[in-house]
């Protein structure tokens, strides 16, 4: 836009304004609306200049300077900045006064050009993008409510078509108004605060001898009544990638009468140890209004931490492990180890020892699989060994149908409360204070929807039960459980009154009447009878009353408050001060000194892109093997159905231990094949050799039996890198060649290594001297390195007089097989 256009559209501008000095405006503030409603049509910001009131001092006046937000001069123009200003010293004035003539204002045009061009848009302006107090107030609530700052802005775009506000601006507004809900308190200070304002249940421990936060639980009032309503099971798990400090987060749920998944409590663990799992169990068990009501059954996955402290805590509880995870772990071992077109065959094999329902049913089907899988026996092993031997009575439907489980055999329900966390989290780096917030939003909405779905069983019945036959449970009982009854009724038609044929499991793991109970009812003309229906189904509220007139005189603190006076009189003023503030921080959980843990940095990898919600889980094991199936079947599509040459040698390998004796085979881990050529009792000698002397427990120093020695390691060493290896030292120098092929001429100078012994403890490198002259009587060595394939001829009779009738391709192989390990 040159000059001209310019004046030309500051005097359209101009005159605009022109028009508008004889209009008379009701008040100071509608002259300012007004023009900056022109100005922003135009392409210009009005701001005020001056403004002035007669507040009764004398030379006082009432008036309004306006002008262009490009006026005047930046400042500190020699101030070396990163900051930048957009001041231009543009002259454009407007001056507004009151009327000296009854009421009202009017305008006055002091200067009518500008010295700049005009704004093409005014979206994304640091000023009019501000937001006004209710559009504030908005983004606030919006906020608290976990809305997305994409979403906060098109809403407000929605509200108002002239809203310029960008993305930045939103997400300063959301940073400003959590900031001002902290104010000046910690984050655990802020934690605890909100905590105690929700009036939830909490404990905290510190580390040994610091402020530092160790483990942390929680659980909300409400969640306290459900358990001790519906106190029959509990399902645990961990899950990660919550908070910043990737602390685990120890989650664990039970279920209510409609089987919906409420939550018991929740806590940040330091780590994952029996010690950590002892504690949040510990306070779990505190949550029981009685010992008669402590969880008969409680179900995990194979965390060995976790399950010796549940055996601690909770030693009369039936712990049962997780179905779907034993099923998927063993069906990846099953994938490494099983010829593919057999693996369908095998896994349902194991499916039916799983499904056993009789003890002489799963030894038959055990014995079944032991002989399918005769060949494979380290899959045998690993099944009999990890799974049936130490934990079938956990997991296997013979023994877990003598306990009333409700039909929670697998940890399914805590890692949708998992997933329904997460997706609430939306990032996994914030902190205790956001993860709390995300849990009790959660929380308020679990107990909604459960609420709901008692007063639809109440106010309700389903068509499908409004027979006669269901007329006493009408309102009484839960909907699940009339479906559980409905199913069974359906195997009237294949069972009767057969009880052998029935197996009346529903009546063990549900407490409702199985199949052969309901068949008598029908023959008899009976409705079903309410008794027979557990009070774990009739629980149909959460308004459960944890207090009883006993109780009452526990919360009499006359003895502590006694005890405390007399330990403040009789100690020092700094025991005092330290007993007082321990107290104010049961009282006052806003005062604690207690500090969050240390924010644990990425120190390797580069940095992943964010999705939408990055709170994704840790793969399980069985997922890498599905991957690594997957990806190995993508490289090779044409011979997916071959078995590789190493599948086949690992199959050998499996079927050499049935060669043992049976009582052998449990202290046998590994079976390491060698090449059968009449050697192979050396090659195993020499291939452990090789082996104990490279393995090591632990890094750092090591004892001299692990230090590198030659000549026992020599032509190891030479054959596996084909290099010619010269160890010298003050007592005996040597000179090892490899045993499988010579170094080649192009880079003779280069595989020529030599180190030597120093101190009688330490190697060093030494680097030769290529054109050194050769003292007479080693004359014969040069001419022996002159020729490479001459060296390796020579070398390899003299290294055979040593050997003897030993096959020295037995060392070779042994070389080989060491690389490819």
């Amino acid at each position: 836009m040159n000059h001209h256009q310019l004046n030309i559209s500051y005097s359209y501008i101009v005159n605009f304004y022109l028009k508008r000095i004889l209009q008379v405006f009701s008040s100071r503030e509608a002259v300012f609306e007004w023009a900056k409603a022109i100005g922003r049509q135009n392409g210009i910001l009005i701001v005020t200049i001056r403004s002035d009131k007669a507040n009764g001092i004398r030379g006082r006046k009432d008036k309004l300077i306006l002008g262009c937000e490009r006026g005047g001069r930046y400042k500190s123009e020699s101030k070396k900045s990163v900051t930048c200003s957009h001041k231009e010293n543009c002259p454009f004035t407007l001056r507004c006064v009151p009327l000296s003539v009854g009421e009202g204002w009017k305008i006055s045009v002091r200067c009518g050009t500008h010295n700049h061009e005009l704004l093409d848009t005014v979206t994304g302006h640091s000023y009019l993008g501000r937001l006004n107090e209710e559009e504030r107030k908005f983004v606030n609530d919006m906020t608290k409510y976990k809305l997305a700052p994409r979403f906060i802005l098109n809403a407000l775009k929605v509200r108002n078509e002239t809203n310029v506000t960008i993305p930045s601006q939103i997400y300063k507004a959301r940073s400003t108004y959590r900031s001002s809900l902290r104010g000046p308190y910690t984050e655990m200070q802020h934690l605890l605060k909100l905590i105690q304002q929700e009036n939830y249940v909490h404990w905290t421990r510190r580390r040994e001898n610091s402020d530092i936060l160790r483990d942390i639980f929680w659980t909300h009032p409400d969640c306290i009544k459900l358990l001790n309503t519906f106190h029959f099971v509990l399902i645990c798990d961990s899950t990660y990638k919550t908070n910043r400090y990737r602390l685990p987060l120890l989650e664990i749920v039970g279920v209510t009468s409609t089987s919906l998944t409420f939550s018991v409590g929740f806590a940040y663990l330091e780590k994952e140890r029996q010690d950590n799992f002892i504690w949040a169990f510990e306070k779990v068990r505190m949550l029981f209004k009685s010992e008669s009501l402590i969880s008969k059954v409680i179900v995990t996955d194979r965390d060995l931490a976790m399950m010796n402290a549940i055996s601690v805590v909770f030693p009369t509880s039936i712990h049962l492990l997780c179905r779907f995870h034993i099923e998927k772990n063993v069906g990846a071992r099953c994938k490494q180890y099983v010829k593919k077109d057999r693996q369908e065959e095998v896994m349902d094999l194991w499916k039916k020892i799983v499904y056993s329902t009789s003890v002489e049913e799963y030894d038959h089907h055990l014995q079944q699989f032991e002989i399918l899988c005769a060949d494979i026996i380290l899959f045998v092993d690993y099944v009999k060994d990890s799974w049936l031997t130490p934990y079938k009575e956990r997991f296997v439907n013979v023994w877990t149908n003598r306990v009333m489980h409700l039909g929670n055999t697998t940890s399914n329900r805590v890692e949708s409360a998992h997933w329904r966390l997460k997706n609430m989290l939306q990032t996994s780096f914030g902190d205790l204070c956001k993860s709390w917030d995300a849990v009790n939003m959660m929380l308020k909405n679990q107990i909604c929807i459960i609420q709901s779905s008692f007063q639809k069983t109440i106010k309700d019945v389903e068509h499908g039960y409004n027979s006669q036959f269901f007329q006493n449970l009408h309102h009484c009982v839960s909907r699940k459980c009339m479906k559980l009854i409905d199913k069974q009724l359906e195997r009237v038609k294949i069972v009767g009154t057969n009880k052998t044929e029935c197996g009346c499991s529903i009546r063990t793991t549900h407490g409702l009447p199985c199949a052969c109970e309901l068949a008598k009812l029908q023959i008899y003309g009976n409705v079903i009878p309410l008794d027979s229906i557990h009070d774990f189904w009739k629980q149909l509220s959460i308004a459960h009353e944890l207090e009883d007139e006993e109780s009452l005189s526990d919360y009499d603190f006359s003895e502590e408050l006694e005890a405390m006076k007399a330990y403040m009189k009789k100690h020092d003023i700094i025991s005092q001060r330290i007993f007082k503030a321990k107290v104010r921080e049961v009282v006052f959980p806003h005062t604690t000194s207690i500090l969050a843990p240390p924010e644990k940095v990425r120190t390797k990898g580069a940095g992943k892109k964010k999705k939408e919600f990055d709170t994704p889980r840790d793969s399980s094991y069985w997922e890498y093997v599905d991957a690594s199936q997957e990806s190995a079947k993508a490289r090779q599509p044409s011979q997916s159905s071959q078995r590789s040459a190493r599948q086949q040698s690992q199959s050998s390998q499996h079927s050499f231990k049935t060669q043992f004796p049976t009582y052998i085979r449990p202290y046998i881990e590994d079976i390491v094949d060698v090449v059968a050529d009449g050697n192979c009792g050396f090659r195993a000698i020499a291939a452990l050799l090789v082996r104990n002397s490279l393995q090591i427990s632990k890094l750092g120093a090591q004892g001299k039996d692990k230090w590198m020695s030659l000549p026992d390691l020599d032509y190891v060493i030479a054959t596996l890198y084909n290099v010619i290896l010269v160890s010298l030292s003050r007592n005996l120098n040597m000179t090892f060649f490899p045993l499988n092929k010579s170094p080649s001429k192009e880079t003779f100078v280069h595989s020529l290594l030599a180190i030597g012994f120093v101190n009688e403890n330490h190697w060093v490198q030494i680097k030769l001297k290529s054109d050194c002259p050769l003292p007479p009587t080693s004359q014969k060595w040069k001419d022996f390195c002159s020729d490479t394939a001459k060296s390796w001829e020579v070398a390899y009779a003299a290294r055979m007089k040593h050997w003897k009738h030993i096959d020295p391709s037995f060392i070779r192989s042994s070389c080989i097989s060491l690389n490819e390990d």
